[in-house]
């Protein structure tokens, strides 16, 4: 049987939580969202991987160092996540037989739980294939190849979850942990996510970009730097500008 091949769809704009900064470049457990999507679904077995990337590719494209991982640039990105999809899909190998997708926000995903999904689509390969907790579905869903006409036609900000309802027949559902189906849409699903995990046990290292000293004299992070680890560093910033206090907990504002 031919594969199946993994698009992750890392190209849009962070609209819910911060329009210019991309949420695959926050990081939990020390480590940007798109690059652990990316190295469980490395590490599963998905016969090949495209990350498509839009909204400053470079900069995403840059945490993804390493991976040797293949990317395409959606130049389309901004007219919705239909446009990724089909970019994903005209990127994939002509031998692959089902694609997968995989949102970069959904950082707790493991490589086991995607092949639990290419196994019971294996098992019906006329199936569409979604994770689910407890009667919740989410994603990475897959699809197989007679349905790549239909998500070639899709249009606007909707990806191939919008087939669902015209294909409840096809649907097989995988259960999964509760975890990994959560995304990232607000600074409380990251605050939330990142409390949840163990402590790291070694600060982040700095760079020159990372941080300020305003005129009092005091070190203060920048924003970007916040929105990558959201928390302060424990020597020397004493106040936070962006909402966010010492110890990793988000004031408001």
């Amino acid at each position: 049987m031919a594969g199946v091949g993994g698009v992750v769809l890392a190209a849009g704009r962070s609209t819910r939580l911060d329009a210019e900064f991309p949420k695959q470049l926050l990081a939990v457990d020390s480590e940007p969202m798109a690059r652990r999507v990316v190295r469980a679904a490395l590490g599963s077995r998905l016969a090949e991987v495209v990350v498509v990337l839009g909204h400053r590719a470079a900069d995403v494209g840059s945490v993804l160092a390493g991976l040797g991982v293949r990317t395409v640039e959606n130049p389309d990105h901004a007219d919705g996540q239909s446009t990724s999809v089909r970019a994903g899909l005209a990127a994939l190998s002509p031998s692959m037989a089902a694609a997968m997708f995989l949102p970069a926000d959904q950082p707790l995903l493991t490589s086991s739980t995607i092949d639990r999904l290419i196994a019971a689509w294996e098992a019906s390969p006329d199936a569409i294939v979604v994770p689910a907790r407890g009667g919740r579905r989410g994603s990475p869903v897959l699809f197989g190849r007679e349905l790549f006409s239909e998500l070639e036609a899709l249009r606007g900000d909707v990806g191939g979850r919008a087939l669902l309802p015209r294909h409840e027949d096809r649907i097989v559902t995988v259960e999964v942990d509760a975890a990994e189906l959560d995304d990232v849409d607000t600074v409380e699903d990251l605050q939330r996510m990142r409390d949840e995990m163990p402590e790291a046990p070694n600060p982040p290292t700095l760079a020159p970009e990372d941080f300020y000293f305003d005129q009092d004299g005091l070190m203060v992070f920048t924003r970007e730097y916040h929105l990558k680890r959201g928390f302060c560093c424990e020597s020397g910033c004493r106040h936070c500008p962006w909402g966010y206090s010492k110890g990793g907990k988000r004031s408001g504002g």
